[in-house]
């Protein structure tokens, strides 16, 4: 009976159902909101709730009530660029792990739904355990805690999904997942403007949005495309990051831009956002995570730096 009444609500309103009991020929349905005021605005579902429910004629009373739930992140941060290729999962790992050494309680989500990275470079390959109530647990690395679509699928076979799945599997990855309280999300954006970003930009606040580029200007071009993104659905942007440049050489002590010069520094100027850091070519970089083990950038002193310095500014 659960079943004939949640396949009878919309989407939205699912994502709101806390608890639906049956008793005695009477209805009792629960839905979470995160405040008293976000119940007023979410009258809406309350009254589609309980159109849908008489329609089906099979109670004699019908009671729908709101309760406040607990936010589970205090904070979320979008990491994001519309270019695929520019470090986006690795700045993600590298940035939830400073957080994580600077005591903060940190999650990190892969939004990426056709190409999921972070199993790949955390070595995470074991499938979740799920709880009783049917909560997904997330894995755990190095004390944070990390889901990902990569875990719960057949990374070999590709996903053929049209929109209306793909909003629904990233909303299942935040909503049916046994989150801790935490103090940060860090949520690796998927390249591009699609269905998936519109999603969590509708459904989640996002507090912090973090551009990453690349110097070349085609990375700034499409890089521009987030940037314009997140400023229509008034999402705030603390940051850009400028990945991939510089070449450090051990010869000659000098700094080689491979890439181009100032593409952050550019986009920082132009949109009136600060450029947090610059993070240069280090074999290090791409050897520890194509090997699983990220973590050990924490010992070199000078890139756990760079990490350091840009999340003290994003939060701060």
């Amino acid at each position: 009976m659960k079943d004939k009444i949640i396949n009878s609500f919309s989407n939205e309103l699912r994502e709101v159902v806390e608890d639906i009991i049956i008793k005695d020929q009477k209805v009792f349905i629960t839905l979470k909101a995160e405040n008293p005021n976000q119940a007023k605005e979410l009258k809406n579902l309350k009254i589609e709730c309980e159109n849908k429910i008489s329609n089906l004629n099979l109670f004699n009373e019908i009671n729908i009530t709101f309760t406040t739930t607990k936010k589970k992140f205090s904070k979320i941060i979008a990491v994001s660029s519309c270019k695929g290729g520019v470090g986006k999962s690795t700045l993600s790992v590298h940035l939830s792990l400073s957080l994580n050494s600077l005591g903060k309680k940190v999650g990190l989500l892969d939004g990426d739904i056709y190409g999921p990275s972070l199993p790949r470079i955390l070595n995470l390959n074991s499938k979740p355990d799920v709880q009783k109530n049917k909560k997904i647990i997330p894995l755990n690395y190095k004390n944070i805690e990390v889901m990902s679509i990569g875990f719960l699928i057949d990374h070999k076979k590709p996903l053929v999904w049209r929109g209306p799945m793909l909003q629904s599997a990233i909303m299942q990855l935040i909503n049916d997942v046994a989150w801790s309280d935490l103090d940060y999300l860090v949520i690796d954006f998927p390249p591009g403007t699609g269905d998936t970003q519109l999603t969590l930009m509708q459904k989640l606040k996002i507090d912090h949005a973090l551009i990453v580029t690349t110097p070349q200007d085609i990375a700034l071009s499409d890089t521009r495309k987030g940037i314009n993104m997140f400023k229509t659905f008034n999402v705030p942007i603390s940051g850009i990051v400028e990945n991939m440049s510089y070449f450090m050489c051990n010869k000659c002590d000098e700094k080689h831009y491979l890439l181009g010069k100032g593409g952050g520094e550019k986009l920082s100027k132009e949109f009136d956002v600060k450029l947090l850091g610059q993070i240069p070519f280090d074999k290090k970089i791409s050897e520890n995570c194509d090997s699983g083990t990220p973590d050990l950038i924490q010992s070199n002193v000078q890139l756990k730096k760079i990490y350091d310095d840009i999340t003290k500014k994003l939060i701060t």
